[in-house]
């Protein structure tokens, strides 16, 4: 993730604006007010908006790997939630468009379970299996994805599920390079490992494309209580 490249994140993120936005109908279903709000991977702001406009709460907690100015208006922390204390007796625990990069996520979820309340929420979307599908079978790398199947089970062990979903938005390109344009200012890069983009790597995974030069991103939304 090399969201120091990704200058114009905002203007690129449909696909994170699209989770964020199912998310919030999602959760806004069950949740309308939450005392004490922890919101893992703030990043811009984009689901932190939601919380912002639509929510009742009295204290918000934000978290990300770098600091952006809307942290500067709330108790915030730097750095990887992994390696985090969580504030503790929250009511709700809220995450879009994170989970994907984190490693071995069980060990986050037993984490975030301890420091909600009884009954206290869980909601967040992710990125699951099948995304940038169309760049991963020419470079046959990627994030290991998880299935939306898989991220239930996980959750099951401290949680109640109460709702879980599967969605997902395909982004078109004019060529090649604005596809790869695209996802260096989302941060998003499989161009990685042993695979080099020379002239000729690029113009082999040009042709792959066949002229239509798309990227699917799948994303689970899921809502859960502790049990």
């Amino acid at each position: 993730m090399r969201f120091e490249s990704a200058k114009n994140y905002d203007e690129f993120a449909v696909a994170q604006k699209q989770a964020a936005r199912d998310l919030y109908h999602a959760l806004f279903q069950y949740v309308k007010r939450a005392d004490r709000i922890y919101e893992i991977g703030c990043g811009s702001g984009i689901f932190t908006h939601y919380l912002l406009r639509h929510f009742a709460f009295r204290q918000l907690f934000l978290n990300d790997l770098y600091r952006c100015p809307l942290m500067e208006r709330y108790p915030s922390q730097i750095g990887d939630v992994c390696e985090q204390e969580i504030p503790s007796n929250l009511d709700l625990v809220v995450s879009s468009s994170v989970f994907q990069w984190i490693v071995p996520l069980e060990e986050l979820f037993k984490k975030i379970a301890a420091a909600l309340k009884q009954n206290g929420f869980f909601a967040f979307s992710m990125f699951v299996a099948g995304t940038l599908w169309e760049l991963e079978s020419f470079t046959h790398q990627g994030l290991p994805y998880k299935t939306p199947q898989q991220i239930e089970e996980i959750l099951f062990r401290h949680f109640d599920i109460v709702e879980g979903k599967e969605n997902f938005c395909t982004l078109s390109f004019p060529d090649c390079f604005a596809l790869l344009h695209s996802l260096k200012q989302t941060g998003v890069n499989n161009l990685q490992g042993d695979f080099r983009l020379t002239k000729t790597s690029y113009r082999k995974l040009d042709e792959s494309f066949d002229g239509k030069y798309e990227l699917t991103y799948r994303y689970g939304v899921f809502v859960a209580r502790k049990k």
